[in-house]
């Protein structure tokens, strides 16, 4: 015949490892632990834990039985009949500690620690806070309610405090003082978003402004909650109108999945993520990444890049960048590059410009231009140099030769002189013809020669020296 029994666990630190536990039996053993007067707890049998048939409870495969603490009460069977030597756990059962409480560790049926019932839960029941939700909306913030309710729960204190608000995105850098800007003017306004409420979402400042779809908050019975000592949560949230899926650390990380399918993932530590395979992602609106700190990117094969609307780039500081290969760009419109201080560009080699139609340089200061070589200018049509103000000059260690295959003029306003110190060689094949309005003085310190194979006309007044 089966012997049922009902106790309370005050030892589970079993030598053995199997999850047994050492259990004061209601009827059996002694509310006295004193040496030689009770049963101290030492003394107590070891209760082997029952496991689901859906545990293998072999090898390790299936479900840890591990689950009471010290205070927890049990009950179970003796597997050896009235004997009563070798308890099994079945299950445990809870209630509602009473309020005036007083821990009793030197006593029996208490924990020999004195942990359990937690002084913060006593006179509530011991079903986990975040599943006793009453449905109501706005759901009462943490300590609104007389008996503490879902929002008392540590974990829904701590993400609510750690609950980030006012993320800034990245913005386009506005060149409107020199191109004007895309028709897109959004891009150019900082828009800040906010972490999703706890639970029923919403992405305002608010604590309570949630989904529009979400009807009743969380309410009891439909919240299965699962909590380990320390602190961790997982939640299955059946609530109609709230249906969720919750995992959170006791650090603070966490990943929920709210009732419009919204997944909010934290991590408060690190987060690793390797993937040895394919990774596919696909984002089918806007995507924004705000990165605090550093950010480092490598790529050991090929990066392609397309972007089917506008692509802007701000940097705030310096842009550097090395290409060991070779450098290609094409645009297939305009370009337009501004550059507010120093231009400073360095060609290792040869450098070629093509220009399909005009070109045009505009200068408002100086142009000095150093060539270590040969300069070579081709125009296929005319060339016309103007000089403002002030003079035009061209010096050379060598020879000047300015040669034309049709005619060459030289002309000016004022006046025109004509220094040889050395010699000085006029040819004309044809007519020499030169005319002074006014006087022409001409020196040579050297010899004058001047030579016309057909004839020469002078006309006006002449001093030659």
């Amino acid at each position: 015949m089966m012997e049922l029994w009902q106790g309370v666990v005050e030892d589970r630190i079993d030598p053995l490892k199997l999850g047994r536990c050492r259990v004061r039996i209601l009827g059996s053993h002694t509310l006295n632990k004193q040496e030689d007067e009770g049963i101290p707890t030492e003394h107590l049998p070891w209760a082997t834990p029952s496991q689901p048939i859906t545990s293998a409870a072999m090898n390790g495969v299936g479900h840890t039985p591990m689950g009471p603490v010290e205070g927890t009460w049990v009950f179970g069977f003796f597997r050896d009949g009235r004997s009563a030597q070798e308890p099994v756990m079945v299950g445990s059962f809870g209630g509602i500690p009473e309020k005036d409480y007083k821990h009793q560790p030197d006593k029996g049926f208490n924990d020999p620690n004195g942990v359990y019932p937690l002084s913060t839960h006593l006179g509530e029941p011991d079903t986990n806070r975040l599943a006793r939700g009453g449905g109501a909306i706005p759901v009462p913030l943490a300590g609104e309610l007389e008996l503490p309710g879902s929002e008392d729960s540590p974990s829904l204190i701590m993400k609510r405090k750690i609950r980030n608000k006012g993320i800034p995105t990245a913005t386009a850098g506005d060149m409107s003082k020199t191109v004007p800007n895309t028709s897109n003017s959004s891009l150019y306004t900082l828009t800040p978003w906010n972490e999703p409420n706890p639970r029923y979402g919403g992405v305002t400042d608010s604590d309570v402004e949630y989904l529009d779809s979400i009807g009743i908050s969380s309410l009891y019975p439909f919240n299965h909650v699962r909590m380990s000592e320390s602190g961790h949560v997982e939640e299955w949230d059946d609530t109609p109108t709230a249906e969720r899926l919750h995992r959170y650390h006791k650090a603070g990380t966490f990943e929920e999945i709210q009732p419009d399918g919204t997944r909010v993932v934290k991590v408060t530590g690190s987060d690793y993520e390797i993937v040895l395979g394919l990774k596919d992602v696909f984002i089918q609106g806007t995507c924004n990444v705000t990165v605090n700190g550093d950010c480092r990117m490598l790529y050991k094969g090929d990066l392609v890049q397309e972007v089917a609307g506008d692509y802007h780039l701000n940097v705030q500081g310096d842009m550097r960048t090395k290409i060991t290969g070779n450098h290609v760009t094409e645009v297939i419109s305009d370009r337009k590059t501004v550059v507010n201080k120093n231009d400073d560009l360095f060609v290792g080699e040869d450098s070629i410009l093509n220009v399909g139609t005009n070109r045009q340089i505009n200068i408002s200061g100086k142009l000095t231009e150093s060539v270590d070589k040969a300069v070579t200018n081709f125009y296929f049509e005319s060339c016309t140099t103007s000089t403002g103000t002030g003079g035009h000059q061209i010096f050379t260690s060598g020879s000047v030769d300015i040669s034309a295959l049709q005619n060459l003029g030289l002309s000016c306003i004022m006046n025109f002189a004509r220094t040889t110190l050395g010699t000085s060689t006029e040819t004309t094949t044809l007519l020499h013809n030169e005319i002074c309005l006014a006087g022409r003085t001409e020196t040579t310190t050297g010899v004058s020669l001047v030579t016309s194979a057909w004839y020469q006309n002078i006309s006006g007044f002449i001093t030659l020296n």
